[in-house]
C-alpha cells in the first residue's frame, strides 16, 4: 500500500529564503517602524525625563525664581511652566515639534527656530547645555540619547515590528495554514 499526496505547502527552505529576503527588504525601509513604533517609545522616554526632572539630575530652581513660579504658576514643575517645551518635545503634532523620517533614520526633537521666533530665544538649546544667561543645564535629549531604557524599548519594538511584518507578509505570500 502506498499513498501519494500533492501539496502546495512550501518547503522549509523556500520559507527561509523568503523570510531572509523579506527581512532585508523590511530593514531597507523602516519608515513605518519609525512612525508607528519608535515615535511612541521616544515620546514616552522624553516624557519620563520631564516627569522625573532629568531622573533627579536637574538642579533645583533658584529660590527667587521658585517663589515667583509658585505664585504665578502653582504646581508647575521644572521646565513645565507653560508646557510649550514639554508639548513640542513629546507630541508629534504640537507647535515646535521637530519630526523627520527617512528610510533608515528618524529625527525627533524641538524646532529651535520656532522657539527663537515665538520666545525671542531658543531656550531648549540653552537648557541642554546651560547658558551664559545664568540658566543651568537641564538636558532632556542628551539624557534620552543615552537612555538604556529607551534603547531596550527600541530594540524590543524593532523585534516586534519585524516579527509582525514577516508574519503578515508570509501569510500573504504563502497563505494561512
Amino acid at each position: 500500500m502506498f499513498s501519494i499526496q500533492i501539496t502546495s505547502t512550501p518547503s522549509l527552505e523556500q520559507i527561509k529564503k523568503f523570510v531572509n529576503k523579506l527581512e532585508y527588504a523590511v530593514l531597507m525601509d523602516l519608515t513605518e517602524f519609525w512612525k508607528k513604533w519608535a515615535v511612541p517609545a521616544v515620546a514616552e522616554e522624553v516624557g519620563r525625563i520631564f516627569a522625573t526632572e532629568g531622573y533627579g539630575t536637574w538642579p533645583p530652581l533658584s529660590a527667587k525664581y521658585a517663589a515667583s513660579k509658585a505664585k504665578h504658576y502653582p504646581g508647575k514643575r521644572i521646565l513645565r511652566r507653560t508646557d510649550m517645551y514639554y508639548g513640542a518635545a513629546t507630541e508629534q503634532r504640537k507647535a515646535g515639534n521637530l519630526f523627520y523620517v527617512e528610510k533608515d533614520k528618524m529625527t525627533w526633537g524641538v524646532d529651535l527656530g520656532y522657539f527663537a521666533t515665538a520666545y525671542g530665544f531658543p531656550y531648549p538649546a540653552a537648557l541642554e547645555k546651560g547658558s551664559t544667561r545664568g540658566m543651568p543645564a537641564r538636558p532632556v535629549f542628551e539624557i534620552a540619547s543615552k537612555s538604556q531604557h529607551l534603547q531596550n524599548n527600541l530594540v524590543a519594538a524593532l523585534k516586534n515590528y519585524l516579527g509582525k511584518t514577516i508574519e503578515k507578509e508570509t501569510i500573504r505570500h504563502f497563505g494561512r495554514r
